[in-house]
């Protein structure tokens, strides 16, 4: 799942039920999550290369 795609669902989200501070907290865990995963994927590509 890319951050795009993360924030559509939570729009989506939104409009049908609002945000509360729950789900706020869910978007911004996986939101890091998200970005680990993406340097995880960036170091281990570096590596390769070398």
């Amino acid at each position: 799942m890319t951050e795009e795609k993360l924030y559509e669902r939570l729009m989506d989200h939104k409009s049908k039920y609002g945000v509360t501070q729950e789900v706020w907290q869910h978007y911004k865990w996986a939101l890091e999550l998200l970005r680990q995963q993406h340097q995880k994927k960036q170091c281990t590509t570096k590596k390769k290369k070398h």
